[in-house]
């Protein structure tokens, strides 16, 4: 599930005059889809009034992605160009399943998702469901991971729960953050593959960081610009892309198509915030 928590974002939402569509409950979560006008926001409330907006599309423009961190989460072009088949880990209302689709609609995504709410919604709600070239497994992601002889060239990494039990605090399940496991999703990419993680920025958000950096020969980290969330690319082996590669590549995506956004400016945002760190 895409889970993101954006800087005012939050706020913007729920000062709007939202109409709610439709409200369930799954074994994982509390949800709600809700209109603000054209753009439909899936919601995971929590215990008091509290709520994680998991996806927002606009309705009008489906294929335009509605908030930064799933941007940023695109970098993983950069480093994988041409990608021919993607792993999403994480539906929501599978925003980055109808960018990918409209986009590149020549790549084999698969999905794999837990919750078969999720799952359900997604298909009647936001009109994300497989395809020609798309499959949407409803199982334990770990699950899917063992049994599958698929190899990827992107893995997305975006898989969060209720915060509970099993969690840790921004729901994050701790299945998926020991090095073991970081390590065992090596088998899964083709050569050259790289895998991205979503990260939302809080007390765990270091050490993630940093067992990241124990199982990839390359972690690179990306905060996605007005957001709380922190996207780290890992790569197997390196050395990976450099600064000038990396932006040649954003160059060419950014002259390849009209994506509401700029892969350049992803860059232009993180040398930005490295070097105020410096400077700091």
């Amino acid at each position: 599930m895409c889970r993101f928590l954006v800087i005012g974002f939050s706020i913007l939402l729920a000062a709007c005059q939202g109409v709610v569509v439709h409200e369930a409950r799954s074994p994982y979560s509390h949800i709600r889809v809700v209109d603000y006008d054209s753009r439909r926001a899936l919601l995971f409330l929590g215990g008091e009034g509290e709520y994680a907006v998991e996806t927002l599309i606009d309705l009008k423009a489906p294929h335009r992605l509605q908030h930064p961190y799933a941007r940023t989460m695109l970098v993983g072009l950069l480093y994988r160009p041409d990608p021919s088949a993607c792993l999403l880990a994480g539906l929501g209302g599978g925003a980055l399943v109808r960018f990918l689709n409209h986009h590149f609609p020549e790549m084999r995504l698969d999905v794999v998702e837990i919750d078969p709410v999720v799952v359900a919604l997604a298909r009647e709600f936001f009109g994300t469901a497989p395809g020609p070239r798309t499959r949407i497994f409803t199982e334990d992601g770990i699950e899917y991971l063992r049994r599958t002889p698929e190899r990827y060239d992107i893995i997305f990494m975006d898989a969060y729960l209720h915060p509970g039990t099993g969690t840790d605090a921004a729901g994050r399940p701790l299945r998926l953050k020991t090095v073991a496991f970081l390590q065992s999703l090596h088998q899964q990419l083709r050569p050259g593959g790289v895998v991205l993680f979503n990260l939302i920025e809080g007390p765990d958000t270091a050490s993630d960081i940093e067992d990241i950096r124990a199982a990839f020969a390359v972690a690179d980290v990306y905060r996605a610009a007005g957001s709380t969330n922190v996207i780290v690319v890992g790569a197997p082996s390196g050395p990976g892309p450099g600064k000038a590669e990396l932006r040649e590549r954003a160059q060419a995506l950014d002259r390849r198509g009209d994506y509401g956004f700029s892969f350049e400016r992803l860059l232009n945002e993180r040398d930005s915030r490295d070097s105020g760190a410096q400077g700091g």
